[in-house]
């Protein structure tokens, strides 16, 4: 059940990156995350959301850029 959930949710990310261009790990919240988060809930989420991009990266799916801005952005490659 936790592999499903994580392939379903790798697979949102990718469909969000290649319909909305390049995403931050905080642009993914509400993608991955339906329900209204408290504060505690959004830390652990942004974890989930930049491990799970970061996976795609490291895989070869997306590249990373850092914007003038510093922030990380994730597109398909």
């Amino acid at each position: 059940q936790l592999h499903d959930h994580h392939r379903q949710h790798l697979e949102r990310v990718m469909e969000a990156c290649r319909e909305r261009g390049p995403r931050t790990g905080a642009d993914l919240l509400p993608v991955l995350f339906t329900r209204k988060l408290d504060l505690h809930q959004t830390t652990f989420a942004m974890g989930e959301a930049v491990a799970h991009l970061h996976k795609l990266w490291f895989d070869g799916h997306l590249r990373r850029q850092r914007g003038e801005d510093g922030i990380y952005r994730f597109a398909i490659t």
